[in-house]
């Protein structure tokens, strides 16, 4: 039997795995938390670097043959009460999985899509998840909520381990901006383009700003150009992953 069971809160396995909802512990290992066995398979499709299994026991003898056998000197099996303690699911699968963090790639794609101060987990997990659905590789990301954060996790369907989230400074926008990329902000100004006039030629970096506040001023400073939706005028404003999806399928589809 290659598997172990861990039966104690007292059990250094589990007060790390309890740890790894903090993003300080995560930070630490570089190892975060998935749970739920769509995620554990989207994990295993695209060959992440997965830690640990870790399961009830009525979830090993479901799944043992199915999948979980490829996997036994990984599995971990909590008895049902350490594990609901860990758990963030009401209604959890009974599996949970530790992976190592993804790797940033170097950025090859010309329309960039850049999240500055976007707060909500479940708003940042959608725009990864419709960045994949519509073709956007790469993601830059600067005062953003954490993309290891379990709502992040859970709201991107898998789409985590497909794209492209790059942790940057604001100085870094230079840096692309030397090397021929344009930064382009979405706000409501004098200097704003329609969308259906925009057409995304040459390398964008299109900026999505903070949910209350939109993009910060010191990204307004350094853009080339500014982008807008047009809507009916009784809105103000629409939802920062509603945007970035209606932005996104307009690059998708030109």
């Amino acid at each position: 039997m290659k598997y172990k069971i861990i039966d104690s809160k007292e059990n250094k396995n589990y007060k790390f795995f309890k740890n790894l909802f903090n993003k300080k512990y995560r930070d630490r290992s570089e190892i975060f938390i998935i749970e739920g066995k769509k995620l554990l398979l989207e994990a295993i499709n695209e060959n992440v670097n997965i830690q640990n299994i870790i399961c009830t026991k009525d979830f090993f003898e479901e799944f043992k043959f199915d999948f979980l056998n490829s996997f036994l000197d990984k599995v971990i099996i909590l008895k049902d009460n350490l594990f609901f303690s860990l758990s963030e699911m009401t209604n959890s699968e009974g599996v949970i999985s530790t992976v190592k963090y993804l790797n940033e790639k170097n950025i090859t794609t010309d329309n960039i899509l850049c999240l500055d101060g976007v707060s909500d987990p479940g708003n940042f997990g959608t725009i990864i998840r419709t960045a994949n659905a519509f073709g956007i590789k790469d993601i830059l990301i600067l005062n953003t909520v954490d993309k290891y954060n379990s709502k992040v996790l859970r709201a991107t369907m898998g789409a985590i381990f497909r794209t492209n989230i790059v942790k940057i400074e604001f100085d870094t926008l230079y840096a692309f901006k030397k090397t021929g990329y344009k930064i382009v902000s979405t706000t409501l100004n004098d200097k704003s383009k329609s969308l259906e006039k925009f057409d995304f030629k040459g390398k964008n970096i299109i900026v999505m700003g903070n949910e209350a506040n939109g993009v910060s001023k010191e990204i307004l400073n350094i853009s080339d150009e500014f982008l807008k939706i047009d809507m009916n005028n009784s809105m103000e404003s629409l939802n920062v992953s509603v945007a970035s999806a209606v932005i996104m399928y307009k690059i998708f589809k030109r």
